[in-house]
């Protein structure tokens, strides 16, 4: 018999966070419905196909018990928000149109295509097809590029409204939905219990201060190297803080846990639909020469742990941007870091 455990840990693909959320899960430490929960956030929110996810939303319904005071994360209306929202590929008034989009995480705009169909099928097609005739010029597609498709309906005065956004990986899978932002849209049976196209995941994880750690949010964004600084208690949802590096050589501390390392300004703008918690691992290669200072801060955190409060300290007090240069970011200079801390 499968376990719902077993068969939700294979969408973790990183061997160190499965192997521990599985010692967590499996402690006996945590209230029943909490697995439940915790569990139906992480195949909820993982970059697979939506058809792969409902399966095991629906074991974990099946060997949990539902709470009704304590309904968080509920598997079944997980599943059926999903098979709503691939109804909706078909469920078409006249006139609706599919507005496909090609994204890479180097540009704000689209990236190859940017094209209209009468049907869904026809822009999957598209996508194939596209993909196929690129091939031989694309390095990584799967993990560098993506899709979105925007469903337009006719409205008044004969303006197309968006109805609905399904956020694809490069082979055209369905990973990630949403209805309206606006909420003009809802189908029957809609609860609009969370929002599909977000990223965060709260879960404990194995790191300590001083490790690096790879974050990989790919398709959507690019892999980077983060330090990991601070761990406090571990479960709070802002508890892990990490250092991350930022293209004019400044850095930054903020939340692992809510993806914080991505960047933001005028001409760059960087996200992801993924939580970096699902293919977080140490890193133990060679850092670049841009990530130098990671090696260097991470070799004085494990040496003296308690440098931390001092380093944090200078961080809150030095940040910084220029407010003339709309590409600045708030950051701390590494070359004033180091000589501070004498590194």
């Amino acid at each position: 018999m499968k376990s719902y455990i077993e068969e939700t840990l294979k969408f973790i693909e990183s061997d160190e966070m499965r192997d521990y959320l599985r010692e967590y899960l499996l402690s006996g430490d945590l209230k029943g419905w909490l697995n439940r929960s915790i569990c139906s956030e992480i195949v909820c929110f993982a970059p697979v196909s939506l058809e792969s996810k409902i399966p095991v939303l629906e074991l974990i319904a099946e060997q949990t018990e539902f709470d009704d005071d304590r309904n968080y994360n509920d598997p079944e209306k997980y599943a059926n928000e999903m098979r709503i929202a691939l109804d909706e590929r078909y469920n078409n008034p006249p006139g609706t149109i599919f507005w496909l989009q090609d994204w890479h995480y180097h540009d704000k705009g689209c990236m190859y295509c940017d094209a209209f169909f009468s049907e869904f099928d026809a822009a999957i097609r598209f996508i194939k097809e596209e993909n196929e005739r690129n091939a031989e010029y694309l390095e990584n597609p799967e993990k560098d590029y993506s899709h979105s498709i925007t469903k337009l309906i006719p409205g008044d005065n004969g303006k197309l409204l968006e109805y609905c956004e399904w956020i694809l990986n490069h082979s055209g899978d369905i990973w990630y939905f949403d209805y309206d932002v606006d909420n003009k849209f809802t189908p029957e049976d809609w609860d609009d219990i969370f929002d599909y196209l977000g990223s965060e995941l709260n879960l404990p994880v194995p790191f300590q201060p001083g490790d690096i750690v790879t974050a990989d949010c790919s398709p959507f964004s690019r892999e980077r190297r983060v330090l990991i600084v601070d761990i406090h208690d571990n479960h709070d949802c802002c508890a892990i803080q990490c250092l991350y590096l930022l293209p004019n050589g400044k850095f930054r501390v903020n939340a692992f846990k809510h993806n914080s390392f991505h960047i933001s300004t005028a001409h760059y703008h960087e996200n992801s639909h993924i939580s970096a918690l699902y293919r977080a691992k140490r890193y133990n290669g060679e850092l670049t020469d841009e990530e130098t200072p990671l090696g260097i801060i991470s070799e004085a955190i494990k040496k003296d742990p308690s440098i931390w409060e001092r380093m944090e300290e200078y961080i809150q007090k030095n940040k910084h941007y220029s407010s003339n240069d709309e590409n600045d970011y708030w950051g701390v200079v590494w070359e004033q870091f180091k000589e501070h801390f004498g590194l």
